[in-house]
């Protein structure tokens, strides 16, 4: 799905309530970077909820799938084939965990490289977004949504 901006040759559009709905502009601002993510994941076979769980399972070696699903804000039957796609990648190893009936979760070696180059894919997409915005704005409004988020 493209996003279209609006050609300057058309009447603008009226968009009521709309105007001033922090959820619209949250919903629109949403849109524009999840494109981008698209773009800069294009070819790899990953979509942000698979490199989301990638990241988490990264910065937290022995995670348990319980609490992923938790930091991931989805159920835990929803990470299943998330986590199913990243250990057939060889990316992501389960291991005992505290108790037989819970695994925990660890990158592997090649999940660790795997990550690294998304990094750098995903931090081209981050400049470009946050582009227009000064140092201090992009400060403002990262907290302003964790807040709104709840983080």
């Amino acid at each position: 799905m493209t996003i279209r901006k609006p050609a300057a040759q058309h009447a603008p559009v009226a968009y009521g309530v709309l105007t001033d709905s922090i959820g619209y502009r949250l919903h629109l601002a949403d849109l524009v970077n999840m494109q981008g993510i698209a773009r800069a994941l294009a070819g790899t076979g990953m979509t942000a909820a698979r490199f989301t769980a990638l990241e988490l399972i990264g910065a937290n070696p022995g995670i348990k799938p319980a609490r992923l699903a938790t930091a991931m804000m989805v159920e835990r039957s929803n990470l299943v084939g998330l986590v199913r796609y990243l250990s057939d990648q060889g990316w992501v190893q389960a291991t005992e965990g505290t108790n037989r009936r819970e695994k925990s979760l660890e990158l592997t070696a090649a999940g660790d490289s795997a990550l690294r180059e998304l990094h750098r894919r995903l931090a081209r997409h981050e400049a470009k977004l946050a582009s227009t915005l000064s140092a201090g704005e992009r400060d403002t409004l990262s907290r302003l949504l964790a807040r709104l988020a709840g983080i």
